[in-house]
């Protein structure tokens, strides 16, 4: 999984994190699980995707309001986006 730098603090520093995972959602946890403070940065409050995050697979997006069902497989290449807000 490719991290960005914004969240690099949680995991170490480290750019890229391995998991082994079936589903998006399931790459998400597995990583939560390695680094308990990214938990609240990738999920909300109703243990949902953060709406804040985009998601890419091979390259390929991941639909906004995507619940993380979608399949990898062995070796993909996901990548996190944090959608910046302010004003």
């Amino acid at each position: 999984m490719i991290v960005p730098l914004s969240i690099r603090p949680y995991v170490d520093g480290q750019s890229r994190v391995t998991v082994e995972a079936q589903t998006v959602r399931g790459a998400l946890r597995a990583m939560s699980a390695k680094f308990a403070q990214l938990n609240e940065h990738l999920f909300d409050s109703k243990d949902e995707i953060n709406r804040f995050i985009r998601i890419f697979v091979n390259g390929r997006p991941v639909p906004l309001g995507s619940r993380g069902d979608e399949s990898l497989e062995s070796g993909a290449e996901v990548t996190l986006v944090l959608a910046l807000a302010g004003g």
